[in-house]
């Protein structure tokens, strides 16, 4: 019996006629970069695949493929691809990423836990979905803040992703000289343009938030009289101000002024006759002290970026910095041109983070962070009284 069934198939002959017709089709996605997925029938079908900018309009990447295999372009930031596939010299599929995101869905993960970079770049993603008119989604380290100020925008915890989503793009400070991660060098344009290059917005004024929280308006009267909001401290030490007791000779004169100093950052507090405000305290406790404050004096930190959310004047304090790098709305900045200053943005040397006392020109030298200790407090103050008198105070 066993022999008779294999018996039936001795003879079977294949129908040469008879044939299975190739298969195969195109899938684009993009998560920190383009990628095009061939699928089929039959591994052995090759096409020719082509990446153009449009921006430029040529032909990036080329190569061959074929169902169940990938190909991909390493370039993260923002590019009008046009991706074409072809048979011989005949185009069979093509795709427009750019035409594809409207009223789609998008996914901007913010890769910095950093206050002064999250509020420096999700104005750049709600200009991204103005652009497109899109269902963005946005995931952060201060989505407790966020929220408040863009009611179009969905929050979400860093890590969320959705498979739903037409396109993803990682938002940070990556590796300065990479140009598949940054267009340009970061340190070379401002912090917002740098999402901006990212995203595909063309950052020319600051970029600020549609709304401030309701709350704020509702907030009680301020109890005692007219006080300024100061931070000195920061995570790296070429920020701060380096002028032997230079802060104290500011509280001092807000003082004579006729002013409350209150000092809300996280570190301890060093200065005299100051309301001590520091601490880990919750950001929506610092947001009331800001926004009732006649005005903000601190570094090139996140508290100066939060001020600067608020649309309050600030007076930042930096030569660490170039001025083209922060936010310039209302921004008394203090800086003195005529000795070093600028190296965070100067490309020849890239930021240290793990480098307390990083002055990568003049470092153990007399000279060590002459940006700030040749920084006087009368240019602080000459910068103060213009404000007081701009903003009408």
């Amino acid at each position: 019996m066993k022999n008779k069934g294999i018996d039936v198939y001795k003879n079977v002959v294949k129908d040469l006629r008879c044939r299975v017709k190739d298969t195969f089709d195109f899938k684009f996605s993009f998560d920190y970069g383009p990628k095009v997925d061939m699928v089929g029938n039959n591994p052995k079908t090759k096409r020719t695949i082509k990446y153009k900018d449009l921006n430029t309009n040529h032909y990036v990447f080329e190569t061959e493929t074929s169902p169940g295999l990938f190909t991909s372009v390493f370039r993260r930031w923002f590019t009008p691809w046009r991706v074409e596939v072809y048979e011989g010299t005949k185009e069979i599929w093509s795709f427009d990423f750019e035409s594809s995101l409207h009223k789609q869905k998008i996914l901007v993960s913010i890769d910095s836990s950093s206050l002064g970079d999250t509020l420096a770049w999700v104005p750049v993603v709600e200009a991204l979905r103005n652009k497109y008119q899109a269902d963005v989604i946005v995931t952060t380290f201060w989505n407790s803040l966020l929220t408040q100020f863009f009611p179009q925008l969905k929050f979400f915890p860093p890590g969320y992703r959705d498979h739903s989503a037409k396109a993803v793009f990682g938002v940070g400070w990556y590796e300065e000289e990479d140009r598949n991660c940054h267009r340009r060098d970061p340190r070379s344009i401002s912090l917002q343009q740098v999402a901006g290059d990212i995203l595909g917005i063309d950052v020319k004024t600051d970029l600020l938030p549609p709304q401030l929280p309701n709350w704020l308006y509702s907030l009680p009267p301020r109890e005692s009289g007219k006080y300024v909001c100061l931070a000195t401290e920061s995570t790296a030490n070429a920020k701060h101000w380096h002028y032997e007791k230079g802060w104290q000779t500011i509280v001092d004169y807000l003082r004579i002024l006729g002013y409350e100093v209150r000092v809300i950052h996280k570190q301890n507090n060093t200065l005299e006759s100051v309301v001590d405000k520091t601490g880990d305290r919750d950001i929506l406790q610092r947001m009331a002290d800001i926004y009732q404050a006649d005005f903000f004096i601190g570094i090139g930190s996140g508290l100066s970026w939060l001020a600067w959310f608020l649309q309050k004047p600030v007076v930042m304090i930096s030569g660490f910095s170039d001025p083209s790098c922060e936010f310039s709305r209302m921004n008394y900045r203090v800086i003195n041109r005529n000795v070093c200053h600028g190296c965070f943005n100067d490309v020849k040397y890239k930021f240290d983070r793990g480098d307390w006392n990083w002055c990568p020109r003049l470092k153990n030298t007399e000279r060590m962070f002459e940006c700030t200790t040749k920084l006087s407090p009368q240019l602080v103050i000459e910068q103060i009284n213009l404000l007081i008198q701009e903003q009408g105070l």
